[in-house]
């Protein structure tokens, strides 16, 4: 059985590296969405209440639109867009090929993709360094 010490490290690199990966695909997700994404009007049909663990209460809202000669594509929102309900109308970006993914923050998601890396970078570095030394 391996040391405690040795298992910790393998935790942490395969964390950080993990999180690494994440990030860079996150943030490659969103750049593609900002590229070849379509602007388009969605409809808010709905709100979802969400209570986080301070006892604080977040709306989510859930959103509707047709894409052009397609099917309605309901989804929610990731971001807590707490001022929309219905039957506001709020402006994302989808992409023409998977509509389902869509967006109407310009750069929360690159955001998100790049902070998960920087955080995580640090620890795939300190985890691969412990190992080889």
């Amino acid at each position: 059985m391996p040391p405690k010490d040795l298992i910790g490290m393998w935790l942490v690199a395969v964390l950080g590296i993990t999180g690494c990966v994440l990030g860079v695909l996150w943030t490659w997700a969103e750049i593609g969405l900002r590229r070849r994404g379509v602007r388009i009007d969605a409809e808010v049909i709905g709100v979802r209440e969400h209570e986080d663990g301070d006892g604080d209460v977040h709306f989510y809202p859930i959103l509707c639109f047709t894409p052009p000669g397609g099917t309605p594509v309901r989804g929610e929102s990731y971001a807590r867009i707490n001022e929309y309900t219905p039957p506001d109308m709020i402006s994302v970006v989808y992409d023409p090929r998977r509509p389902e993914m869509f967006s109407e923050d310009r750069v929360t998601g690159i955001v998100g993709g790049l902070l998960l890396l920087a955080l995580s970078a640090p620890a795939a570095g300190v985890g691969l360094w412990w190992l080889v030394h």
